[in-house]
């Protein structure tokens, strides 16, 4: 376990939000330029991300070994979702707020640090696990998660439903199910753009905290437990459940790192999206992944080593 490594991924993300901040705060970016770059990431580069992790991918498990990992990871999003239906109430949240609050405990960052952090936990081998996982992750961010940052009140808009990423995510699943190869061409163009994903997000929710007041980050009283939910409870009851039936110590890792991974930072482009709270998606996408430098390597040593 290469504890050394996952600071230092953590370190490199936040510097590139600090640049973000920057850029904000000398007129280099605004809130016109946050909304357009958002819109160039949720449209082009993270669906191009979704289909290069299957296209570069090494596929080495069997069918039935997907199939099985597949239930697992929905198994993650039952418990994430069993522990997030009493925290509006109990954190006292404004109305409009209660998806967003919920949408930060139950969606991580599994794509942007999800590839890095595992990479550097489990190696190579990670790669096409957590891939699968970003499949289902992202149908299900990108629907019912855009319900909840939308702020609906309970009314399904079957227009959200449809969009780049959940195109992509179900092109993704053909492509790995039909074992079609794509042209080295098209693969290595997809990868090239699904680079943009990771720097633009981080220069996005940088970006936006600049406009946020920095005693209003951190006295936000209600994200300190949605903190502690999202980094350590769930993660914590992941790996106590997911033990009984995964035998694979690779897998089950990669599923208990995943679930522990700070909040998605498509929390903020959702909000800015679909006029939800950006201002609080991007603080708690902030605090969250401050937090995850010391949650993600300690978690990894007390329920691994």
């Amino acid at each position: 376990m290469q504890i050394s490594a996952i600071i230092k991924q953590m370190t490199v993300l936040f510097l590139v939000l600090s640049v973000g901040y920057s850029a904000n705060k000398l007129k280099v970016m605004s809130g016109a330029s946050n909304s357009l770059l958002s819109k160039m990431v949720m449209n082009i580069t993270m669906p191009c991300t979704i289909l290069s992790s299957v296209m570069s991918g090494e596929v080495t498990m069997t069918e039935n070994e997907a199939l099985f990992f597949g239930l697992m990871i929905l198994c993650t999003f039952v418990i994430a979702s069993i522990l997030i239906i009493p925290v509006p109430y109990l954190i006292k949240a404004p109305a409009a707020d209660k998806g967003l609050y919920r949408f930060l405990i139950a969606f991580g960052n599994v794509g942007f640090m999800g590839f890095p952090v595992t990479y550097s936990i489990f190696g190579q081998a990670s790669v096409f696990y957590v891939a699968l996982f970003n499949i289902p992750f992202t149908i299900i961010a990108f629907s019912v998660g855009i319900v909840m940052v939308a702020g609906k009140k309970g009314r399904i808009d079957l227009k959200l439903f449809i969009n780049p990423s959940l195109i992509a995510s179900i092109a993704a699943i053909m492509l790995f199910a039909l074992k079609i190869e794509t042209p080295v061409v098209i693969a290595e163009t997809a990868d090239l753009l699904g680079r943009v994903t990771t720097p633009a997000a981080m220069l996005i929710i940088g970006s936006t905290l600049a406009s946020i007041p920095v005693k209003k980050v951190f006295s936000q009283w209600r994200l300190y437990p949605v903190t502690l939910l999202k980094l350590i409870v769930v993660p914590i009851i992941t790996w106590a459940v997911l033990r009984l039936f995964i035998r694979n110590d690779l897998m089950l890792g990669i599923l208990v790192v995943l679930s522990g991974m700070p909040t998605a930072t498509a929390a903020t482009m959702i909000a800015l999206e679909y006029g939800g709270n950006d201002r609080l998606a991007s603080t708690g996408v902030f605090i969250t992944t401050l937090f995850s430098v010391v949650t993600i390597p300690a978690l990894m040593f007390l329920l691994f080593t």
